[in-house]
């Protein structure tokens, strides 16, 4: 349905007439609302638990920015373990051209002393 240009008009005169009438809320109406707004908070405070500090984990794992930065880290920690394990050949050889040869650093300093090189 269309409204035309008076009905509009005619519309707007009871908006204005209902808007200047002064109409007092009545006691009870505002006690039953903070009656029920009592209630609902009462109800809110013993079904939400406390909220308890996050643990080291937790903030850590913030800090780096979630699980996706987390997995990415571990699979870059697991690449580099392995390839410190079992270097490829390629790897040997790089370095070997890089700094003109590889050293041998014992382990335990009881190592040298005792003339266990290998």
């Amino acid at each position: 349905m269309k409204m035309t240009k008076t009905d509009e008009t005619a519309l707007e005169d009871v908006f204005a007439r209902i808007r200047a009438e002064d109409v007092p809320v009545r006691d009870a109406l505002l006690d039953r609302i903070m009656l029920d707004a009592d209630t609902v908070l009462a109800e809110r405070q013993q079904t939400t638990p406390t909220a308890s500090r996050p643990g080291l984990g937790a903030m850590l794992l913030d800090a780096i920015g979630g699980w996706p930065s987390f997995s990415g880290l571990a699979a870059a920690t697991v690449a580099g373990v392995w390839i410190g394990v079992a270097p490829p050949d390629a790897i040997g050889n790089l370095s070997a051209s890089i700094w003109g040869g590889t050293i041998e650093v014992p382990l335990l300093e009881s190592d040298a002393l005792l003339g266990l090189e290998g």
